[in-house]
């Protein structure tokens, strides 16, 4: 069942963080947003039932590593003077 939660938990986290990859637009609509964290809550209340809070940490620190980070940053080369 943990393994189930955790899946599901993650899942649900990377549509929150990454809704371009699930073909939505960059944000989602208010309301699937407010359905998604809110479903994302109550797996997470379960969750801390069933795990330690270390494993909990770290399941948390490897949704965050799977998320885009800075997507919008381009390298452009500049000199000072």
């Amino acid at each position: 069942m943990k393994s189930r939660l955790k899946h599901i938990y993650l899942l649900v986290g990377q549509v929150l963080n990454d809704p371009g990859a699930f073909g939505l637009e960059e944000r989602p609509p208010k309301a699937l947003e407010s359905a998604l964290t809110k479903i994302q809550s109550e797996l997470m209340k379960e969750l801390q039932e069933e795990i330690t809070d270390e494993d909990f940490l770290a399941m948390e620190l490897s949704q965050d590593t799977d998320s885009p980070v800075l997507t919008g940053v381009t390298l452009t080369s500049f000199s000072v003077r």
